[in-house]
């Protein structure tokens, strides 16, 4: 009997110990996070109240940012958080100025700074993009907006957004036009171009069936495939033309996915409270 409890023991003991190992084996350490915010500022911020939706959206991402950090102990936090300002031709808006004011790398923070560094720019923020809106908006008419090349920002610089071994979100904050005020410096490759200046040809029912069959679209780029993507702000701008956005969405989705990214969301144009209530259940399930 004592050898049968013996064995018994010893058998738990080894079980036990076992799996104590196996869960530590398996125990996966949890990514810091990086947030970026790609900024169009083109002639969309001419429409009432643009601005104002984008850099509240701006201020509800940085403050995901700021709890995520809070939450898993800033003192260690490694969480990264940037806005990158597409530029424009003609603008006098000093990007980099801006681009400095509004950005924080807690991996590149001495642990001695980190909080005073979150909170400093917590506190900044709203004062910051009230400059940056005054500074902006250049120009009263369309025709002073040259129009920022996204596919042009994305190519060049859209790799560079992610950062290895993190959990990368980009926020693209824009209507989701690729347009110009001249096309001249537009390129294409059979069907697939570097502007959306094809949505005008699109008019038929069957537009969706049309672009697929001529495979009629945007030019992919390279991208971080892990990257989570949400594009907010999509808007059409023709009134008559009730499936704009439907068509913007899809294209956009379409190049995103040739580009390599597995996960993209999408916001419509919409009333501050619905597209923040759309943009932190999309920073959630990221």
């Amino acid at each position: 009997m004592k050898n049968l409890l013996y064995t018994l023991c010893l058998l738990f003991t080894v079980s036990f110990l076992s799996t104590s190992c196996g869960k530590e084996e398996t125990k996966i350490e949890k990514k810091p996070s990086n947030y970026t915010v790609v900024l169009d500022l083109s002639d969309r911020i001419l429409l009432p109240e643009q601005m104002d939706k984008d850099f509240y959206l701006v201020e509800k991402y940085f403050k995901a940012f700021e709890e995520n950090s809070r939450r898993n102990l800033v003192l260690t936090s490694k969480n990264r958080f940037s806005v990158k300002i597409i530029p424009q031709k003609n603008s006098p808006l000093n990007v980099d100025h801006y681009e400095d004011l509004l950005q924080l790398y807690l991996d590149e923070t001495d642990v001695k700074d980190k909080n005073k560094s979150l909170s400093a720019l917590s506190q900044s923020l709203p004062k910051v993009l009230h400059a940056l809106k005054k500074e902006a908006l250049f120009g009263r008419i369309s025709k002073d907006y040259f129009g920022v090349d996204i596919w042009a920002f994305l190519h060049d610089n859209g790799m560079g957004l992610s950062k290895s071994g993190y959990d990368n979100t980009v926020l693209v904050l824009t209507d989701g036009y690729f347009d110009f005020e001249s096309q001249i410096h537009v390129i294409h490759n059979k069907n697939q171009y570097t502007s959306t200046q094809f949505l005008t040809g699109l008019t038929s029912i069957d537009w969706e069936k049309e672009a697929e069959s001529k495979q009629i679209g945007l030019l992919p780029i390279k991208l971080n495939k892990d990257t989570n993507w949400i594009v907010a702000g999509i808007s059409g701008k023709k009134a008559s033309d009730i499936l704009q956005t439907e068509k913007i969405t899809y294209f956009w989705k379409k190049w995103l996915k040739q580009s390599g990214v597995i996960s993209s969301k999408f916001i419509l144009d919409g009333s501050k409270s619905e597209m923040n209530s759309q943009l932190i259940e999309s920073v959630k399930k990221t």
